[in-house]
């Protein structure tokens, strides 16, 4: 009996004493900001940063948040883990961008995949809406919006209908 009054007692004096530490707000990040890396390729080898092959991969269609982008002999490396690294010909740079869609022009708009390499059997009719979640963007600046999965349009060609930002 007496066991169960002392901690029933400390019980008691640990809430009160909770319940005067200060309240401090911080704002967590948000998951749009920031670069992503996606895999591309099958099975994607990682390398440290002096380019030698980790003998370790990354399965298709891994995400990864990018920590920083290195080139080595003219091509990119991107960080995701602590001297780990992906090459860009096995995976590719994205952005978080949730929104609605529409195509704006008055023909079929045509769509590429990742590499920007334009698709000869698909295309999108113009005035149709689509869900977008992710922007990637070529050498030259230009951003393409993702409307299914590895398919992409030209921005140029879309207005938005609604942006939904994550938290």
């Amino acid at each position: 009996m007496k066991r169960k009054v002392i901690v029933t007692f400390l019980v008691a004096l640990l809430g009160v004493s909770f319940s005067f530490l200060p309240i401090q707000s911080v704002k967590a990040e948000s998951v749009t900001s920031g670069y992503y890396v996606d895999v591309s390729a099958r099975s994607a080898e990682l390398y440290n940063s002096t380019g030698h092959a980790l003998d370790k991969t990354e399965p298709k269609n891994s995400d990864w948040y990018l920590g920083r982008t290195i080139d080595l002999k003219g091509t990119d490396f991107y960080q995701i883990a602590t001297n780990e690294y992906l090459d860009s010909d096995s995976s590719y740079v994205y952005r978080n961008r949730p929104e609605v869609i529409r195509v704006s022009t008055s023909g079929d708009v045509p769509v590429y995949n990742h590499n920007f390499v334009e698709s000869s059997n698909v295309a999108l009719a113009p005035g149709t809406y689509w869900y977008s979640d992710r922007v990637i963007t070529t050498a030259d600046g230009m951003p393409f919006v993702r409307v299914a999965t590895d398919e992409y349009v030209g921005m140029w060609y879309v207005i938005q209908q609604s942006f939904t930002e994550k938290y």
